[in-house]
């Protein structure tokens, strides 16, 4: 019996993205009375259904049931070898192991399951001997996490010949300045990324023109550059990027764009080219609203793509309300959060009236200074007209208000 199970696992290890073959495992298993089929089932279901959908609640509360009842057998395979699993369609497919650890026993490691994400710990002096390990090129996600590794660290991952298969590399708080982003930049290992996260470090303005002038990024669909020092010149490269035209999401917060600079940049309407983008604690006034959305108003409706919009903690205040409610710009807007902007009731009312928002379905007004007349405007808005979930804080209304907005705006999902 072993054996043949065997047999399937090493099917399902050749191909960890067919779910053909965890299918074809997970008849073997129901035959043979072994409740992993049936989790195998669930988890591959749930792996292709949103959040939203009718079943899924269902199908959560049997997956945990059946973690609950066997996640101890399931996981003995990896005891004294690695912490924190996470199953995904059906087997181990997250782990975190030290570096040492790994270089000592990744055949046990990888002949336990499919394993396609790696968080590498206390990587240290094994960093060269760790990134050339070829048992990485079955991983399709690595993270390695504060650890402080600077430049090393990105020229080993990028010398690396066994990282091609990689889609997703996590590098946040590792002290990654502008030689390190060039090294991944510049390196052909990592063509094949899709999502890179340099979250919390210390890039700037040349590191993002690294990034931004890059021939080997250019299937990156996420970058998140959350907490580094790239400044207004290196949101505007990365965004008007050419290279990177395959980019959805840019995460930018805290990267000082509202500096003085801004206001000489001639094409920080760039920044509208990117479908999702956070520009949240970047100390933005609706000054520098004006030098994004504003300046360029004929610019040409093609290159626009903007759809998720995040302004949060920027200092906006009722006339950076007003910039964002007349720009025709956010004509295909579906989410717009302006969480803790200093808006009070005249924007609201600014907001309320604009014609250009209509299509936003999730707005957020939470920490701000609106109380009844904004949120009335609000109330009682012709536009505005697939709105379907308004964030905002209770305390500054009446409990009249809040019914009123939750009514409108709030009202859960009907279900069948």
């Amino acid at each position: 019996m072993q054996t043949e199970a065997e047999a399937f696992l090493q099917r399902i290890r050749a191909y960890p993205d067919d779910d053909a073959q965890r299918l074809i495992f997970a008849d073997w298993l129901d035959e043979e009375g072994d409740p992993r089929g049936r989790f195998i089932r669930v988890q591959l279901a749930l792996a292709h259904m949103s959040e939203h959908d009718r079943e899924a609640n269902n199908l959560r509360m049997e997956e945990r049931h059946l973690l609950a009842a066997h996640r101890d057998e399931w996981e003995a395979p990896f005891r004294g070898l690695v912490t924190g699993p996470v199953f995904r369609r059906g087997f181990v497919n997250e782990v975190k192991v030290e570096a040492r650890q790994l270089l000592r026993h990744a055949d046990e490691i990888f002949d336990a399951a499919p394993v396609r994400h790696i968080h590498l710990l206390d990587v240290g002096g094994s960093l060269p001997a760790v990134t050339q390990c070829p048992y990485l090129s079955r991983l399709a996600a690595l993270t390695v996490y504060a650890q402080r590794a600077g430049e090393p660290l990105a020229r080993a991952l990028a010398s690396s010949p066994h990282l091609t298969g990689l889609k997703v590399l996590h590098l946040a708080r590792n002290r990654l300045a502008d030689d390190a982003a060039e090294q991944l930049a510049t390196s052909p290992n990592l063509a094949g990324l899709a999502e890179l996260d340099l979250s919390e470090n210390e890039i700037g303005e040349t590191g993002a023109r690294s990034l931004a002038a890059s021939p080997y990024l250019t299937n990156l669909k996420r970058l998140e550059l959350r907490e580094n020092r790239l400044g207004p010149a290196g949101a505007e490269a990365l965004a008007g990027s050419e290279r990177l035209a395959a980019l959805r999401r840019l995460g930018l917060s805290d990267n000082d764009v509202g500096a003085p600079r801004l206001f000489s940049l001639s094409r920080a309407h760039d920044l509208l080219r990117v479908p999702v983008l956070d520009l949240a604690l970047n100390g933005l006034t609706f000054t520098g609203l004006q030098t994004i959305f504003a300046r360029r108003l004929n610019a040409d409706p093609a290159t626009v793509r903007l759809e998720e919009l995040h302004l949060d903690a920027n200092a906006l205040d009722d006339a950076g309300a007003a910039v964002l409610a007349h720009c025709p710009h956010l004509a295909n807007q579906t989410v717009l959060t302006l969480a803790n902007c200093n808006i009070g009731d005249e924007g609201a009312r600014i907001l309320a009236k604009s014609p250009h928002l209509d299509r936003v379905a999730l707005l957020d007004l939470s920490n701000n200074p609106i109380g009844e007349p904004g949120f009335r405007a609000m109330l009682h808005t012709p536009h505005w007209r697939a709105l379907r979930r308004l964030l905002y804080s209770p305390i500054s209304v009446s409990p009249d208000m809040r019914r009123a907005l939750d009514q409108k705006y709030n009202r859960p999902p009907h279900r069948v």
